[in-house]
This record gives C-alpha cells, sequence and structure tokens, in this order.
C-alpha cells in the first residue's frame, strides 16, 4: 500500500514538474523586427489560430543566418562572400548586418547545408554570417516548439 501510495505522489510530483516547464503561447515574445516579414494583425492572427508557425517564423527569421565575430573549429564550409548571394535588385549595408546580428532568410536566398555550418565573409574584416546546418536548425526549432507544447 505504501509502494502504491508512493509512486502516484511521485507520478503527481513529474506531472506537475512538467507542467511548470511548458510555456504559454500567450507569453511568446514576437520580436518587432518581425514587421520587415509579416503585418502586425498577422502576427496576432498566427497567435490566435496557428501558434506553432508564429513561433516557427519568428525563430527562422533571427537564428537561421547569425552574425559572429569569431569562427569556431568544427564542421564549417566556406561559402565565399555575402555579396555573392545578393538578390537581384537588393541593396544592403554591412554595418545594418553586423548590428541586426542576423539576415533575414526570407529576404536572402544563403545555401543551407545539411549537416555542415555554411560561413559567408563580410567584407568588414572579421565578421561572418554562419548559417545553421539543416538538422541543428530542426532540432533547435523542435524543442523551442516543445516548450510551447508543439
Amino acid at each position: 500500500m505504501k509502494k502504491t501510495i508512493l509512486t502516484t505522489m511521485m507520478m503527481g510530483l513529474m506531472l506537475i514538474g512538467f507542467a511548470q516547464r511548458q510555456l504559454s503561447v500567450n507569453d511568446y515574445f514576437v520580436t518587432p523586427q518581425l514587421a520587415e516579414e509579416i503585418t502586425s494583425a498577422k502576427v496576432e492572427d498566427l497567435r490566435a489560430n496557428n501558434p506553432a508557425e508564429l513561433i516557427r517564423v519568428n525563430y527562422t527569421m533571427f537564428n537561421t543566418a547569425v552574425v559572429t565575430s569569431k569562427l569556431w573549429d568544427g564542421n564549417l564550409q566556406q561559402m565565399g562572400t555575402l555579396e555573392q548571394y545578393l538578390p537581384k535588385g537588393m541593396t544592403y549595408l554591412e554595418e545594418d548586418i553586423i548590428q541586426k546580428g542576423y539576415v533575414n532568410p526570407y529576404k536572402w536566398n544563403l545555401p543551407q547545408d545539411d549537416y555542415r555550418y555554411n560561413v559567408f565573409k563580410l567584407r568588414r574584416n572579421g565578421y561572418y554570417v554562419v548559417v545553421l546546418p539543416k538538422v541543428t536548425f530542426e532540432e533547435r526549432l523542435n524543442a523551442l516548439l516543445h516548450q510551447y507544447g508543439f
């Protein structure tokens, strides 16, 4: 009898702990820069009707291609300069990219490898844009979605 009660109590505590770790979609912070891609009305529509897609769009925008000033040893693939991948008719300022800390993947068509980090050199010495591998990106996105119960 004691084992049954103890087991039941342990299961209850585990469930309470799991419920406390899950975050509410209503508390999900959408960055103001997302307005580059979608309107605030669309953001609220997604929050109400498809919150997983809202999280996906927001995460994709800021975590696909990030700016770094230091490269690491590992599975890196040098892709040349960022300018080589500039969409036709588009202009940009490197200072803006460095200040923002990311490149908008909805505007730029930077290649994404399945398993390697693609590295694009900026003209300003010591700065790079790194595109996460598809596998790493999906793992991180899925972990974030899981936090919100998706």
